[in-house]
C-alpha cells in the first residue's frame, strides 16, 4: 500500500518593518494634486526549525505615491495617478538565500462622479500593475510545495463603482472589476500563463435600507452578494476552480452614539473551493460566518 506523504513546513518566521512617511496635497483652481513618499526599513528573520538556524535579512525602501485631479462644475474629475509598493518577503530559497522584497507599480487613470447636490459617488478606471521579485511554487520531485522567487506579473483592468443614494435610507452599493493577469517573468515554463487565484471577474453587490423615521428609527437591514469567478489554481494553469457566487446579510440599530450590528458572511452556507497549493491540496472557503459588534462614537 503507497500513499502520498504530507510535506510539513519546517520554516518559521517573523517580519519587522518601521516607516516614515510624508503626504502633501495642493490645490489651484479646480486642479488638486497629491504627493506622498514614505521610506520602510524592514528586517526579517526565517527560521529553520528542523537545522535550528536562523537567517537574518535587513532591507529598505522609498517609495512615493502622486496623483492628479480636475473638478468640473457638474461634478466630473478626471484623475491620473502613479505608486510603488515594497513589500517584505518571509522565507528562502533551496540554497537558503532569503527571498528579495516584492516590488510594484501602478498607474491608473479614471473619472470620479458625484452629481452635485447629491451623496451618491460613481467611479470608473483603468489599471495597470507590474509587480517584480514574486515568489512562485516550483514543485520538486522531493517537495511540491518548494518556492522559488523568479516571478514577475502584469496586472491590467477596469473597475467601476457606484455608492448610489436611492431614497431615504435605502443605499445600493455596487462594484465590478475585470482583471487581465499574466506571468511575464518565471523560471518553470509559465511565462504568459495567468498567475494563480486571480480570476477575470469580480463583481460585488449591497443594498441596505435604514428607517428615517417612527418607533424604529435606526432600524436596518441589508443584503447582497458576492461573485468570484472563475480562475487557476496554479500557475501551470492546469487547475481550474468554478466560480462561486457568495450572499451576505446583516441587521443593525443605531441610536444616539451606540451602533449595534450582525453581519452574516455566506448566508446560505455554500460550498465553495478558495484555492489550491497544488492538485492534491485544496481548500474549501469559509463557512457561514456571525459576526455580531457594539460601537460607540463620541
Amino acid at each position: 500500500v503507497s500513499a502520498t506523504p504530507w510535506y510539513l513546513s519546517q520554516v518559521n518566521g517573523t517580519v519587522s518593518q518601521t516607516g516614515l512617511y510624508a503626504q502633501d496635497q495642493i490645490k489651484w483652481n479646480r486642479w488638486t494634486l497629491t504627493v506622498g513618499g514614505r521610506q520602510d526599513w524592514a528586517t526579517t528573520d526565517t527560521s529553520d526549525l528542523l537545522a535550528g538556524s536562523t537567517i537574518n535579512q535587513v532591507n529598505s525602501a522609498f517609495t512615493w505615491r502622486a496623483g492628479l485631479v480636475y473638478e468640473l462644475e457638474n461634478g466630473i474629475a478626471p484623475y491620473v495617478s502613479y505608486s510603488t509598493s515594497f513589500q517584505p518577503v518571509i522565507g528562502v530559497s533551496t540554497s537558503n538565500v532569503p527571498f528579495l522584497p516584492t516590488t510594484g507599480k501602478q498607474y491608473e487613470a479614471g473619472v470620479k462622479f458625484q452629481p452635485v447636490g447629491s451623496q451618491s459617488f460613481f467611479t470608473l478606471a483603468a489599471f495597470n500593475l507590474d509587480q517584480d521579485n514574486m515568489v512562485t511554487y516550483s514543485p520538486t520531485a522531493t517537495n511540491p510545495y518548494n518556492q522559488s522567487q523568479i516571478g514577475a506579473v502584469r496586472m491590467r483592468g477596469f473597475e467601476a463603482s457606484a455608492v448610489a443614494n436611492l431614497d431615504a435610507g435605502l443605499k445600493l452599493v455596487a462594484a465590478y472589476t475585470y482583471t487581465d493577469a499574466e506571468i511575464t517573468a518565471d523560471g518553470t515554463g509559465n511565462v504568459g500563463k495567468s498567475p494563480k487565484d486571480v480570476p477575470a471577474n469580480m463583481a460585488s453587490l449591497w443594498l441596505d435600507k435604514t428607517l428615517q423615521d417612527g418607533p424604529w428609527k435606526g432600524l436596518g437591514a441589508g443584503g447582497g452578494l458576492r461573485y468570484v469567478g472563475e480562475r487557476y489554481g496554479d500557475n501551470a494553469n492546469t487547475i481550474e476552480l468554478p466560480s462561486n457566487l457568495l450572499w451576505d446579510a446583516a441587521l443593525h440599530y443605531e441610536r444616539d452614539k451606540w451602533r449595534l450590528a450582525v453581519n452574516v458572511k455566506n448566508l446560505l452556507d455554500t460550498t465553495y473551493v478558495a484555492t489550491c497549493d497544488n492538485a492534491s491540496f485544496c481548500y474549501y472557503g469559509l463557512r457561514r460566518t456571525v459576526v455580531g459588534s457594539l460601537t460607540y462614537r463620541w
